[in-house]
């Protein structure tokens, strides 16, 4: 298992197990009520994000892969391969997408700057997928979707900065999502130690915002409590995650006794 920085060919594999893997996420389920029956716009939802992310300055997104098969058969590498949009494997490849972290860097020093790049082809395409987003959420086009719920959710704050405003400076984890077959094998750890690494490097925090079916995973790699979100309208609570590198002080969040 290795980690590098995703493609535009690794969407359309990860964008189909994100849905296997988030169907049954309690916050998935409060916003996208209609996963079951609908399951081909909920993976268009993850496509157009991760799309759009990977064109928006700040963002970065790393893929874990499986080993190449060791394959002799050219018919099977190359049916393999061409299963890349249904659910696995990178166009142009044999190996195995086990999963994927979207990261943000917040702040204005020159570390977190230096994140902040973005080509004239990126801010094309960038302009391209808002446009297609906005065209989405207008007509409603997202039948996985309750705009009613995803409004809910908006306004107890869960999607805002607010939460580690007193953190300018830090790594945030914005998604993680690891392939159903790859589960219980230490992909999500992986893909999270890449943040606590480049964390260490610059002397920030990492923060997330999860929900409790997902918070176990961050307990085990040293993440502590900054805030419990406390949604009556969502009837459900979303813990705000916090690790701190060495040689930090560490800055008390509003709840950090939790744990």
């Amino acid at each position: 298992m290795h980690i590098r920085r995703a493609t535009s060919f690794d969407f359309p594999t990860t964008a189909t197990f994100s849905v296997a893997a988030f169907q049954d996420d309690e916050l998935y389920r409060y916003t996208n009520p209609h996963i079951h029956h609908y399951q081909d716009s909920f993976r268009r939802y993850f496509l157009r994000r991760q799309r759009l992310r990977n064109n928006s300055p700040g963002y970065i997104t790393f893929v874990a892969l499986a080993e190449p098969f060791q394959t002799t058969n050219k018919d099977a590498a190359k049916e393999r391969v061409g299963d890349a949009a249904q659910g696995g494997r990178s166009r142009g490849s044999c190996e195995e997408v086990a999963g994927y972290a979207v990261w943000y860097r917040h702040g204005t020093t020159e570390a977190a700057r230096s994140w902040h790049t973005q080509s004239w082809g990126e801010w094309f395409e960038s302009i391209l997928l808002q446009a297609e987003d906005s065209y989405v959420s207008l007509f409603r086009l997202d039948r996985s979707a309750s705009p009613q719920n995803r409004r809910s959710l908006e306004a107890t704050g869960f999607f805002g900065d607010d939460t580690f405003a007193s953190l300018p400076e830090r790594w945030h984890l914005q998604n993680l999502c690891v392939n159903p077959e790859f589960q219980r094998r230490g992909v999500g750890a992986q893909l999270v130690s890449w943040g606590q690494e480049q964390a260490t490097k610059e002397q920030v925090p990492v923060t997330l915002s999860t929900s409790t079916v997902a918070e176990s995973l961050y307990r085990k790699v040293g993440f502590k409590t900054w805030s419990l979100l406390d949604m009556p309208g969502v009837r459900m609570e979303a813990p705000s995650l916090i690790w701190w590198p060495d040689g930090v002080t560490p800055v008390k969040g509003p709840q950090s006794a939790v744990e």
